[in-house]
């Protein structure tokens, strides 16, 4: 690619073009294999793009930051429900036994109570029997002519 120049201007212009290559000074990332760097003479318009996409890709970056930050602060939030709602579980399954036992209760009750409507009626029957038993003597009694005999 040919180096473009710019039309001489009175102003002292940025250059044109910008010398891309040479030892670097960051830090090597993958392998540490010292390869001998190119210089390339880089368009100022191609720089002006990289630098306006590096922008977009930082924007982008700090919005999923924000995201994430969101989504971890929902989970937190939802572990927080979720852990007042377990007392809650908690209070109401002791709730819920208490009522057990109580029906427990009342079901023994009533079964005590049906063993004595059950032996009232047998005796009820009994005592219906004795009645109607001492009915019939009363009734043979007054037929009987009354005196010695």
């Amino acid at each position: 690619m040919a180096p473009v120049t710019p039309p001489l201007m009175l102003v002292v212009p940025l250059p044109s073009t910008y010398e891309v290559g040479g030892p670097s000074t960051t830090a090597v990332e993958g392998h540490s294999l010292a390869l001998p760097a190119h210089i390339f003479l880089v368009p100022s318009l191609v720089i002006e793009d990289l630098c306006t996409l590096m922008g977009n890709l930082e924007y982008v970056h700090r919005q999923l930051v924000k995201k994430v930050i969101q989504v971890s602060d929902a989970e937190v939030a939802d572990g927080i429900a979720i852990g007042e709602i377990g007392p809650k579980v908690f209070v109401i399954e002791g709730q819920v036994q208490v009522m057990a036992s109580q029906m427990v209760q009342v079901v023994g009750r009533l079964e005590q109570l049906q063993a004595l409507v059950s032996e009232m009626s047998i005796r009820e029957s009994t005592l219906m029997q004795c009645i109607l038993g001492m009915d019939k003597r009363l009734a043979d009694l007054e037929r009987r002519p009354s005196g010695p005999q």
